[in-house]
């Protein structure tokens, strides 16, 4: 049996590090993500077209973060609800206005990951 002790040690120590490895692993993939978030979140702020410290944004600022939503395809189920409040709240306006078409666009480019 001691003979086999220092194989015992070397595979419990392969399996510590393999395990350390996957550990750092995920918790990188789990940052990554919730950076990810945060730079959609605000996104939605110039989309709003107001800071959350009432700062208020460009109508090109509002149109560009719009378009950026694309960009951010894994919460299409968040996005998709919300540019359908603001086509029915712009609905007066013509489709060719700079904010409508940066709407429709990135609700067909969203719709078309589906």
């Amino acid at each position: 049996m001691s003979s086999y002790l220092p194989y015992i040690t070397a595979f419990i120590s392969l399996g510590a590090f393999i395990f350390t490895v996957l550990k750092y692993i995920d918790s990188q993939k789990v940052k990554e993500k919730n950076i990810r978030f945060e730079q959609f979140y605000k996104i939605f702020e110039f989309v709003a077209g107001k800071s959350s410290n009432g700062h208020k944004f460009t109508d090109t600022q509002q149109v560009v973060a719009i378009y950026q939503l694309s960009e951010f395809q894994e919460y299409d189920y968040m996005v998709l609800p919300i540019l359908d409040f603001y086509l029915k709240k712009s609905k007066s306006e013509s489709d060719k206005t700079l904010f409508r078409k940066a709407l429709l666009e990135t609700k067909k480019r969203l719709t078309k990951s589906i």
